[in-house]
């Protein structure tokens, strides 16, 4: 069905992800209020056996993706179910970590790819951190604005960054002439 490894880690990362979010949109609305407290362990167990395979027995690179996501997830699941956080920082407020999360999961995933780095899988890492941080800044209320303002605000700081890629770029591959 499925040969590429790259397709094979997309179409299990995004079973995971759905899984996750119906559980978490029972967990969020009380369907599932019998679910055990310490049940999002076994995510952290699953994730840890994987990035034991990835690292020790030289399983596919889409294991380290895969057992980041479910280890980072299962933790991330732990604290909020265990009371381990302020009953503040709910997920509704933390709702941004779970991009965080993907995007950690993507970057050595990329860099380990068959012993070169993936640029399209790193690159896309560090957007979903940087979106996370900033999502998170909302969120938390750290930024009192709305994000439509900051939006509005702050906007072409997107065309100074990507015009710093493009000298960026541009600079290197002279270099390498």
């Amino acid at each position: 069905m499925l040969k590429d490894p790259v397709r094979k880690a997309a179409f299990v990362s995004g079973v995971f992800l759905t899984a996750l979010g119906v559980v978490l949109l029972g967990w969020m609305n009380n369907f599932v209020a019998g679910l055990v407290r310490w049940s999002p362990a076994i995510l952290t167990v699953v994730g840890a056996v994987f990035l034991f395979k990835a690292f020790f027995r030289k399983a596919r690179p889409s294991a380290v993706f895969v057992g980041l996501l479910l280890f980072l997830s299962g933790t991330f699941a732990l604290l909020l179910s265990t009371g381990v956080l302020p009953e503040d920082l709910t997920f509704e407020k933390l709702w941004p970590v779970l991009m965080g999360i993907v995007g950690v999961s993507l970057i050595p995933y990329g860099a380990r790819y068959r012993r070169t780095t993936r640029v399209t899988l790193v690159i896309p890492g560090i957007i979903l951190i940087v979106l996370m941080a900033l999502f998170l800044l909302f969120s938390l209320k750290i930024v009192q604005q709305t994000f439509a303002e900051f939006f509005i605000t702050w906007w072409p700081l997107v065309l100074v960054f990507m015009g710093v890629t493009l000298i960026a770029s541009g600079w290197r591959g002279r270099r390498k002439e």
